[in-house]
């Protein structure tokens, strides 16, 4: 006999009734299939989207030559990289991004286009670091390790130290 909990119906059947009601909505089938689901990151990885209206501005400029010269620590730090411009291909570590994918990160996050945003999301889930001016990669990084389960991977990966 075979037993399922609300929860395993639920899981089973939830994507299939949001593509419903998306396309109910007035969303298109391809919309709702290119939307950027976070939560396959959540407990695995941190998030952190920089939102910008084009490559050629300073403050995106500046971060992105950052995480390009620091990709160790980077990784190091289980860092998905989102860049999200308004004019112009926008990228997830370096791979384009589906151009709905990007409006529907911006969306979400209600970055207008002509704004500068960088948001770090936790392994959690949870917006930690949210900031529309200059933001160094060594900021953000501080925000990270200061986390308690930062603290607990840079224990497990470095015994000695404890």
């Amino acid at each position: 006999m075979l037993k399922w909990s609300v929860n395993s119906v639920i899981r089973a059947v939830a994507p299939a009734i949001i593509a419903v009601v998306a396309v109910s909505a007035g969303a298109s089938e391809s919309e709702v299939g290119s939307a950027v689901d976070l939560r396959q990151y959540q407990w695995k990885n941190r998030i952190l989207l920089v939102f910008a209206p084009t490559q050629g501005e300073p403050l995106f400029q500046a971060l992105h030559e950052s995480v390009a010269a620091r990709r160790a620590d980077v990784e190091d730090r289980d860092l998905v990289v989102f860049e999200v411009l308004e004019n112009g291909p926008s990228f997830q570590d370096g791979e384009i991004l589906d151009p709905a994918e990007a409006r529907t990160l911006r969306e979400r996050f209600r970055v207008p286009g002509w704004v500068f945003s960088v948001i770090l999301v936790g392994k959690d889930g949870g917006v930690k670091l949210e900031r529309q001016d200059r933001t160094s990669l060594e900021e953000i990084f501080a925000v990270i390790d200061a986390m308690p389960m930062r603290q607990q991977e840079m224990r497990r990966s470095n015994p000695s130290n404890q």
